[in-house]
């Protein structure tokens, strides 16, 4: 069974929901945080903007810079044709808003995603996995992220009754009762780390 993406090299669906499992599991179990990133080319026409349809070069250019410029240890897959998702080992939520950031000012340099450009809308969502009592599904995760794209969204932990889940921004977030995490913002990209460091 294969496990990659033949056209951009990048896993495929089924290996990143069996790797972000395993990843969910392990920071469950160590008590650290995880974020997964949905980023969707978009294939219709959003508030009167006309998008050209997704070609090959988009897709490449999006791929080869998530595989290029995002740690070694996160995990980047193309999860269909005109999505890609991303998993982001150790990161909260001020981290995977640093990384969303970042991934949006690229694009928009590539011309996508740019107000005034014709070239496909990428538009990217979040959620964020917070230590609970057992580890959240990946389905959920995905969901959440997805959903973030276009508006909050909400995900519950298993981690009983007295678990909140926290809203904003577009911002889904699985259990915030963690205020330990750490935010790895300072040394979570290639692209961003000075010369001098």
């Amino acid at each position: 069974m294969t496990t990659r993406d033949e056209q951009t090299g990048l896993m495929n669906f089924g290996a990143f929901t069996f790797v972000v499992d395993h990843v969910v599991r392990r920071a469950s179990r160590a008590g650290e945080c995880a974020t997964v990133l949905s980023i969707k080319i978009a294939t219709d026409t959003r508030k009167g903007r006309t998008s050209s349809t997704p070609d090959s070069a988009s897709i490449y250019t999006i791929a080869r810079m998530l595989r290029s410029d995002l740690r070694g240890e996160d995990v980047v897959a193309r999860l269909a044709e005109h999505e890609f998702g991303v998993a982001l080992p150790d990161t909260d939520v001020d981290g995977g808003e640093m990384v969303v950031g970042w991934i949006t000012a690229q694009l928009a340099a590539k011309g996508l995603g740019a107000a005034d450009s014709h070239d496909p809308e990428v538009i990217v969502g979040r959620a964020t996995f917070e230590p609970t009592n057992g580890p959240v599904e990946v389905s959920e995760l995905l969901d959440a992220a997805r959903a973030s794209r276009t508006g909050p969204s909400r995900v519950l932990g298993h981690a009983g009754p007295d678990a909140r889940d926290v809203v904003g921004g577009g911002q889904a977030v699985v259990d915030r009762r963690s205020a330990g995490s750490r935010s790895l913002a300072r040394r979570h990209l290639r692209a961003l780390r000075s010369r001098e460091a």
